[in-house]
C-alpha cells in the first residue's frame, strides 16, 4: 500500500521550477494549496471497469487507521479532498452521485472533485 502513495511538496525544487515554467507560459499557480499532499488511487484495488464512485470512495475511506475521524481532523485544520477522474469519448455521461455516496461524503465532511477527460478508445 505504501508503495502506491505519492507525496508532493509544493515547495520542493522540482515543484518550484515547474511553477516558474508555468508562470513564464502565462499560468499562475494557486497560492492557497497546502504545502504537502498525499495521493493514491483505487484503480488496482477496485478495478477501472467498476464505474460506481461509491465503491471507490468506500475503499479509500476503509484505508483510514481505525479511530481516525476525518470530521475531527477537519475541525483541527486538516484538509481532505477526494478526486474522481472520469475518462470518456466525449459522448456524454459521467459518474452517478448516489444518495449513499452523498451520505458518505457528508458523514466524513469531505468534498469529491470530479474531473472529466477525453480518453481515446484505442
Amino acid at each position: 500500500m505504501l508503495e502506491a502513495i505519492e507525496c508532493d511538496d509544493q515547495h520542493s525544487p522540482a515543484r518550484l521550477a515547474s511553477a516558474e515554467r508555468l508562470r513564464a507560459a502565462g499560468f499562475v499557480r494557486r497560492t492557497d494549496l497546502p504545502r504537502y499532499s498525499w495521493a493514491f488511487d483505487s484503480e488496482e484495488a477496485i478495478g477501472s471497469d467498476v464505474l460506481d464512485p461509491y465503491l471507490h470512495v468506500e475503499w479509500l475511506l476503509s484505508r483510514l487507521k481505525p479511530g481516525v475521524s476525518l470530521s475531527e481532523e477537519r475541525a483541527a485544520g486538516t484538509e481532505t479532498h477526494l478526486g474522481f477522474f472520469w475518462g470518456g469519448s466525449g459522448t456524454g455521461g459521467g459518474p452517478f452521485i448516489s444518495v449513499p455516496l452523498a451520505g458518505l461524503l457528508v458523514q466524513h465532511q469531505i468534498a469529491l472533485d470530479v474531473g472529466f477527460y477525453y480518453q481515446d478508445p484505442d
